[in-house]
């Protein structure tokens, strides 16, 4: 376990191509050729991707997988955190069926060879490199591989984290030669390059002056439903949609009353005696009564709150301060100890761990004198990040090690040698030199959150239930919305895999409702973190095209302005730009040192078909161009061109392959033909 310890510690970079690639090729190869039955008992479907029916018990082993690894490696999660763990590893699964249909049409495999290759042969990977690197020497240790792997056999849990990692790293090699394979197919031909490379020389001045859209009423321009229709046929593609479901919901807030804010400045003001006896252990009364207990350390007037800074100017030994607010929380502070402590403290350590015998064999040699406190650390400290440097921790301010190292640092003199107990082990201190003391104060602080009471949460309770039972239907929900003079909130695009509906977090049963409901149906009372809420459902959009009625008015104001541009620009050819800016009440404006890669000119905006437009203009012609916000009537004054750099421009062109890979990620799972059931059983 020592081994697979010291593994995980250096694993960051593994976790992070784990969770954020798609790699997860292997783990899936029973996962695809089981669960054809939709509807029979642990084999029903989650999901069917590429034609492939994933089962529900095969999902869940593999979630159940990914969360044990990420346990390993972080700890327990909550549960946004599971949520969103759960949601990266149905995007992988996706990306990951569709890539490996590249990777079968393109022959592409990974032999046990290259695998081997790749964890202790020649050709280690960057994160195997990583995790068996000494960190003493920054020496890659290939025997200590081949150590884990033989021995791995023999510790469950370094046995699956050696697993899934390897069943990663064959993904990650999969991956890198089917993007090799792209990148070779790119290639950037001599006349484009050229045709960039003039492109990218060239800059232009122009004047220009554009005249919006807006200057000729929609009202006199017309659509027909039939034009509506043509467009949206011809650009279909474009309105397709996920599923998706829009809501309205009303949100009951709990949150603290005046009540039980004074309830909360009462408690605390009632601990204020036996707070403040001098018989009392401060911070063992801190540590039993504070919602937040922050051990003992000191600090300099100038570190305090300025209500703090005058309670400490005159204020005695055990005097204490408050009931005081702070944000949304009523503490009481005590002064403890007033002493003359330096800011930060040189020291050097040998760190023991279950060994006194050889602690108190270190301490009298190094107090006896005659030894090399470097040397002994070198050898015997188990504290490998400073032994290297022979125990030297360097200067440290006060309160940042551990409270009995600390104090041992600042309470001890320069050139003292003690003995201390920490969670750690064993320490042999070499206290080195010490800044100039300054006086700081010790302060105990205990503190309470101002929160609901069982009759607030119950009081608000009743009234959402009170509201809930009034709306049966879309039209109760309205005027129940008026009675209760209560905002309504918008909840729109909601897929079936979310697991927040606007600002509610974690709004898993709401999401489960609103794929269950129908058009106008209004919910039950559901409880979100401190919420308690009610909705109506007023859309569902099934998977598939959007219907044309829902984007028709966008379609229209298409249409419109590409009827207006034809106006307009029949309306500008011909004069000059003083004559238009006159005309349509506009100024003429000027663009200066405008290349062809640019976007947007000052003066006008995101405009590309202005940018393309001037930098092939002739000199000073006047030229109309369609532009997004309006038409727009240019002339260039100037042009400016340097040697055109053809080499580098073909290089610019091959470097775009470095984003590559994201992009055939991207389009592998955008790409897929996904079912997805998940919503039954998440």
């Amino acid at each position: 376990m020592a081994t697979l310890q010291a593994i995980r510690s250096k694993a960051g970079i593994l976790v992070s191509i784990a969770i954020g690639l798609a790699l997860l090729a292997f783990i899936l190869t029973d996962l695809l050729t089981s669960g054809e039955n939709v509807f029979g008992g642990r084999n029903q479907a989650v999901a069917k991707i590429e034609g492939e029916s994933i089962s529900l018990d095969k999902y869940q082993k593999l979630l159940d997988e990914y969360e044990d690894f990420q346990k390993l490696n972080s700890g327990e999660m909550n549960e946004e955190q599971t949520a969103r763990l759960r949601e990266n590893v149905w995007n992988e699964l996706v990306q990951t069926i569709a890539m490996g249909k590249l990777y079968e049409a393109a022959g592409i495999t990974v032999t046990p060879e290259e695998v081997f290759d790749i964890t202790a042969g020649n050709n280690i990977n960057p994160t195997v490199r990583q995790m068996f690197t000494n960190p003493q020497t920054q020496i890659f240790d290939k025997n200590a591989v081949i150590n884990f792997l033989k021995n791995k056999a023999n510790d469950p849990q370094a046995n699956f984290y050696w697993s899934f990692m390897e069943k990663q790293l064959i993904s990650e090699r999969l991956f890198t030669k089917y993007s090799a394979l792209v990148k070779k197919s790119i290639y950037c031909t001599d006349n484009y390059a050229q045709f960039e490379a003039k492109a990218n020389a060239k800059e232009v001045d122009f004047a220009f002056v554009g005249v919006p859209y807006t200057t000729i009423a929609d009202s006199l321009v017309k659509v027909s439903d039939s034009e509506i229709s043509k467009r949206y046929n011809s650009n279909k593609e474009l309105y397709k949609s996920e599923a998706t479901r829009d809501i309205e919901y009303v949100c009951f807030e709990v949150k603290p009353t005046e009540a039980d804010r004074i309830a909360t400045q009462e408690y605390i003001a009632k601990q204020k005696e036996a707070f403040g006896n001098p018989e009392t252990n401060a911070f063992e009364y801190v540590q039993k009564n504070a919602e937040n207990p922050v051990g003992e350390r000191f600090v300099r007037k100038d570190q305090l709150a300025a209500n703090l800074q005058d309670f400490v100017s005159g204020a005695e030994i055990n005097d204490v301060f408050g009931p005081y607010l702070e944000g949304e929380q009523y503490k009481l502070t005590r002064l403890v100890a007033i002493a003359q402590r330096p800011d930060s403290v040189k020291a050097r350590h040998i760190l023991v761990r279950n060994n006194e015998k050889l602690a108190d064999s270190l301490f009298a040699r190094l107090t006896s004198g005659g030894d090399d406190f470097a040397a002994l650390a070198r050898r015997y400290s188990e504290d490998q990040g400073s032994a290297i440097n022979g125990g030297d921790l360097g200067w440290f301010v006060d309160g940042m090690m551990v409270p009995e190292f600390n104090e041992a640092c600042f309470n001890n003199a320069k050139g003292a040698i003690v003995k201390i107990q920490s969670q750690f082990g064993t320490h042999i201190i070499n206290v080195q030199d010490k800044g100039v003391p300054t006086t700081k104060y010790s302060l105990a602080t205990i503190d309470r959150t101002i929160d609901y009471s069982s009759k607030t949460y119950q009081d608000r309770f009743n009234e959402a239930s009170v509201f809930a039972a009034k709306c049966t239907s879309a039209e109760a929900f309205e005027a129940a919305v008026d009675t209760f003079d209560i905002m309504k909130r918008f909840g729109r695009n909601i897929k079936a895999s979310d697991y927040n509906v606007g600002a509610l977090k974690q709004a898993r049963e709401l999401v489960h409702w609103v794929y269950d409901a129908k058009v106008g149906r209004t919910s039950p009372l559901f409880t979100i973190g401190d919420n308690f809420v009610v909705a109506v459902l007023t859309k569902i959009q099934d998977k598939g095209y959007v219907p044309v009625s829902e984007v028709s008015t966008a379609i229209a104001f298409e249409l419109r302005n590409e009827k207006k541009a034809d106006e307009l620009l029949a309306a500008i050819n011909g004069k000059d730009l003083a004559a238009i800016a006159a005309e349509y009440k506009q100024t003429v404006d000027t663009a200066q040192n405008i290349a062809f890669s640019a976007y947007n000119v000052p003066g006008a905006g995101l405009e590309p078909a202005l940018v393309g437009k001037a930098n092939v203009a002739a000199k000073g012609s006047v030229e109309t161009v369609k532009g997004n916000n309006g038409v727009y009537a240019i002339q260039v004054v100037d042009e400016k061109s340097e040697e055109a750099q053809v080499s580098a421009a073909k290089t610019a062109y091959q470097q775009m392959n470095y984003g590559i890979e994201s992009q055939i990620m991207r389009n592998a799972r955008n790409n897929a033909e996904v079912e997805d059931y998940r919503i039954k059983f998440f």
